[in-house]
């Protein structure tokens, strides 16, 4: 069965910064013919990862530790930290949960994401991103701002066998027909809106639909027998090694800065700053620390990956489809080093996967793991030190800024209820940005820096809950606003 329907004769439109990188190399775009391409070039020699210590764990959660007379620890399915016997048994059955967050410039600030085992990032209409957080070890009793599924983030969820978590979703004719995909599939889609679901969702009443729908991962746990989806989620994990180990001669990678585009623009840029005593990675975005609004700690990731693929505009809505089968350029960031590589993936059920320059694959760091997936053209800045990457600049909006319409009733509605009855408060306005393509962009890729007096500001990220939206659409945004 194809991956999605293609409408005969239906025309392509790249928008922006699309229309270029939908001819660039790399990756295969699912059920699209397309030449195979997109393999890393031979990369700069690192050290080899350490022989890989393999996950104790089988693909599937269903066995159980043996007892000893010592400690038997286990690791965890998706980010691999060691478990207790009680851990192990509590959560050894239980599927992973993926939720869509929203990232535009209305949806900070953010809540969850601190306590997810792996995220990805990716585009989505409107030259913005979106998060999706996947969970296992741990809940999140608060997740917010969850949205809609988009076609991308619906292949990741067949690689992991999760619950899927969304607001509505891209429902099309095409391709990017995520929601008959989700159906299709045969994923476990537990949608906030007709799905049975709705009691593990609810509005946020300081903040504006549709920027205030909150899941909690505990009631979609409770909710999810009854609804057909009981029993462990079918894993391929990955593979994890202690800190330290296998990198001490790689290149030294303390400073990471993605713009998804081609050119440094403050709205869209994010940096990773290693932070040694944790040996972790801090998230900065939006000009300033990426700060959990219910935690109030900064996000920060053991792993980062610098995912490169194709990716195309396939209609007048701007939905985007990435080349997420086949292989192509990979960076894995951990310890404070750089392992350049390549990832893989052969299938849609099948896992993705990262690979050194000498063909072995990578093992992570045990803990979080965050997956940027940038396109062939987008600017990626490395530095051995912090001080070498320019500093991050203050936030400014996009141009051509317009908030967007309610006109989604999947997202805006009444269906899902909030936690407690009162009048929605005023807040700082706030917006999604349309595409606009750069007066003179200059050459994507990544950009090694070296090291330059200077450091990053301490300016706090856009606060508040965004603003009603208007009765005008955003140029470029879905019809549907989902």
């Amino acid at each position: 069965m194809a991956f999605w329907r293609k409408v005969s004769g239906q025309k392509r439109i790249a928008l922006g910064l699309a229309a270029v990188l939908a001819v660039a190399g790399g990756g295969t775009f699912l059920a699209i013919a397309l030449a195979r391409g997109g393999s890393a070039s031979a990369p700069p020699a690192t050290e080899p990862t350490s022989p890989a210590v393999p996950a104790t764990v089988p693909s599937t959660a269903t066995s159980t530790a043996t007892p000893s007379a010592t400690a038997v620890r286990q690791p965890a399915l998706l980010d691999g930290v060691l478990m207790d016997e009680t851990e192990w048994q509590a959560r050894k059955d239980l599927p992973p949960i993926a939720v869509m967050v929203d990232n535009s410039p209305s949806a900070m600030p953010h809540s969850g994401l601190d306590r997810a085992d792996l995220v990805f990032e990716a585009f989505v209409e409107g030259a913005i991103t979106r998060f999706m957080a996947v969970y296992w070890r741990q809940e999140a009793g608060q997740i917010e701002p969850v949205r809609s599924a988009r076609t991308p983030f619906v292949v990741w969820v067949s690689e992991l066998d999760a619950l899927y978590a969304y607001a509505g979703g891209a429902n099309t004719n095409n391709e990017a027909n995520a929601v008959g995909q989700i159906a299709e599939w045969g994923l476990k889609g537990l949608s906030a809106f007709g799905s049975g679901a709705e009691a593990a969702y609810h509005r946020d009443t300081s903040r504006y639909a549709p920027y205030n729908l909150v899941l909690d991962t505990n009631k979609m746990r409770e909710l999810a027998p009854g609804l057909g989806f009981a029993g462990p989620g079918k894993i391929e994990p990955w593979l994890f090694k202690d800190d330290g180990e296998g990198t001490l001669t790689a290149r030294d990678a303390a400073g990471i800065e993605v713009n998804f585009r081609e050119y440094r623009v403050p709205w869209q840029l994010v940096q990773w700053h290693w932070d040694g005593p944790t040996n972790s990675y801090l998230r900065f975005q939006s000009g300033g620390p990426h700060v959990d609004a219910q935690s109030k700690q900064q996000l920060r990731f053991k792993n980062v990956v610098v995912m490169r693929v194709t990716w195309e505009v396939v209609d007048e809505s701007g939905h985007v489809l990435l080349g997420q089968l086949g292989e192509g350029p990979a960076t894995v960031f951990l310890d404070g080093k750089v392992i350049e590589g390549k990832w893989k993936k052969d299938s849609r059920t099948s896992r993705t996967r990262f690979y050194d320059a000498g063909g072995r694959e990578i093992a992570f760091n045990r803990g979080p793991i965050f997956i940027e997936v940038v396109g062939p053209e987008s600017l990626v800045t490395v530095a051995s030190e912090v001080s070498g990457l320019l500093p991050i600049p203050p936030y400014e909006p996009p141009p051509q800024y317009v908030p967007e319409p309610p006109t989604d009733p999947e997202e805006t509605g009444t269906a899902v209820p909030s936690p407690t009855p009162g009048a929605t408060p005023s807040a700082t306005p706030g917006a999604s940005p349309s595409p606009s393509a750069p007066a003179s962009p200059s050459p994507g890729g990544t950009v090694v820096a070296s090291p330059s007096p200077g450091g990053t500001t301490t300016a706090s990220p856009p606060a508040g809950s965004p603003s009603p939206p208007p009765a005008t659409a955003s140029p470029g945004s879905s019809p549907t606003a989902d």
